[in-house]
């Protein structure tokens, strides 16, 4: 398992998405991220 403590783009808040980790400032899931990579989407369609 990745530890995401150290990266500044990656945060966690018990009043956002129920404390998921979401690219920092947003509510964006980083789970999100890899369940589209996994099903083909690139990185540039999913920004």
């Amino acid at each position: 398992m990745i530890d995401w403590s150290n990266c500044p783009v990656v945060e966690s808040a018990q009043d956002r998405v129920s404390g998921a980790l979401v690219f920092a400032g947003s509510r964006v899931p980083i789970s999100a991220l890899f369940e589209n990579l996994e099903d083909g989407v690139t990185a540039k369609e999913f920004t």
